[in-house]
């Protein structure tokens, strides 16, 4: 036999081993984390149009966000206890050991992914992550959203972003 046949064989037993493996794990998967996943969208827009609150409630479109600056999206909602604050925690902490600032350089678009969550709780994370980043400047450029589950569920459809709610757990 050539190597290069070997190494086809081992690929696919390796491949097929993997799949089936895979396979498994996707089955036992517990049942409300069947729909949660990412999906790379590369090349896709967000829809600029979707209209969410900010954290003064004032009404804003997501495209009025989005300007000359880069942008990163977090997806989140602010009563999270656990992963959605990690990922708040840890946006803090790689954006401290930045050179670049928020509000001159890129900005944050945070977007709670909970329709029942409000302005007032939006405005409370904004000073909780504000007063921990220590920038004046990020002020002008962290904006904390909320809105209605059909303007979350496009924006996080547009980006791959894919959850469910968990009623036994809240």
């Amino acid at each position: 036999m050539t190597q290069k046949i070997q190494i086809g064989i081992v690929g696919l037993i390796a491949f097929f081993a993997f799949h089936g493996l895979f396979g498994q794990l996707q089955n036992t998967r517990p049942e409300g984390l069947k729909n949660v996943g990412l999906d790379q969208k590369l090349n896709s827009q967000v829809p600029m149009d979707l209209e969410f609150s900010d954290s003064t409630g004032r009404s804003v479109l997501l495209g009025d966000l989005f300007n000359e600056r880069p942008v990163i999206l977090t997806l989140v909602y602010y009563e999270c206890p656990m992963l959605c604050t990690m990922v708040l925690n840890g946006t803090l902490k790689a954006i401290r050991t930045l050179e670049f600032t928020v509000g001159e350089d890129f900005d944050i678009v945070t977007v709670s992914i909970d329709p029942g969550e409000t302005p007032g709780l939006a405005a409370e994370k904004k000073a909780q992550y504000l007063d921990s980043y220590r920038r004046e400047s990020g002020s002008r450029g962290w904006y904390f959203l909320t809105g209605e589950e059909d303007q979350i569920r496009q924006l996080a459809d547009s980006v791959g972003f894919r959850y469910e709610y968990n009623e036994e757990t809240d």
